[in-house]
């Protein structure tokens, strides 16, 4: 028997229910997992103004237009805070980028690049929140990243990202597309006290040692695939 492996259980459900691959021929795994030598838990920063990072590509499937009103209502309160954009983007997104650049002191386009071409844990290292209201996900690296650095994180409430949360503990979760329940969290996140924003990254850092080690997700497709081997003979 040949299996099928999902990166969340709502993806090989819907397979299922769809009759395209049976329940027998489905793995579900924690994507690639993460790398616990290399995201190692980092001291959380003692920033004047919190710093949000929103980290992947700029574009509106990742909801960057619910980000964007977020960060503006909050502007307009008069919220201490800075959003650090880093991501690559395509040339239709530079003037919306460049505007709220205008509109949006806070804004921080500290380095536009390709993933692939730096290394992201300086950027959550300087953080104190990880924002990514995506509409859809596999297996969020940027979430698993974050949280192993030690980074609470806010994020959809969907299949690929609510998997690596705790909702209230490790980070806040809120509805996909939702722009104002994102400026909410945004802003509960900017009224916690520093401390309770630390105990929330160390739960997360806990949360990946628990289940999400690279290690364990290995080991767990390696068995899965001898198993497969055992039944073809």
């Amino acid at each position: 028997m040949k299996y099928v492996f999902f990166e969340n259980k709502e993806n090989a459900s819907e397979f299922c229910k769809r009759k395209i691959i049976s329940a027998d021929r489905q793995i579900v795994l924690a994507g690639a997992g993460i790398n616990l030598e290399r995201y190692k838990m980092q001291p959380y920063p003692k920033h004047t103004r919190i710093h949000f990072l929103y980290l992947g590509r700029i574009m509106k499937e990742k909801g960057i237009d619910e980000l964007f009103y977020a960060v503006r209502h909050l502007k307009k309160e008069n919220e201490n805070f800075v959003l650090d954009l880093v991501g690559f983007f395509e040339d239709e997104y530079k003037e919306q980028v460049k505007e709220l650049e205008k509109q949006v002191e806070t804004l921080s386009r500290k380095e536009i690049i390709k993933k692939s071409q730096s290394d992201p844990r300086p950027f959550y290292i300087e953080a104190d929140c990880v924002v990514l209201p995506s509409y859809h996900e596999g297996m969020s690296n940027v979430i698993l990243e974050a949280a192993a650095t030690g980074r609470p994180v806010i994020t959809s409430n969907i299949p690929g990202c609510r998997e690596s949360v705790e909702n209230g503990k490790s980070g806040l979760l809120v509805e996909v597309k939702n722009k104002e329940m994102l400026y909410d969290a945004m802003k509960e996140m900017l009224h916690c006290s520093r401390e309770e924003r630390e105990q929330m990254g160390q739960a997360g850092r806990e949360k990946m040692e628990r289940e999400f080690r690279k290690e364990v997700v290995v080991e767990k497709t390696v068995q899965s695939l001898r198993e497969d081997e055992k039944r073809d003979f």
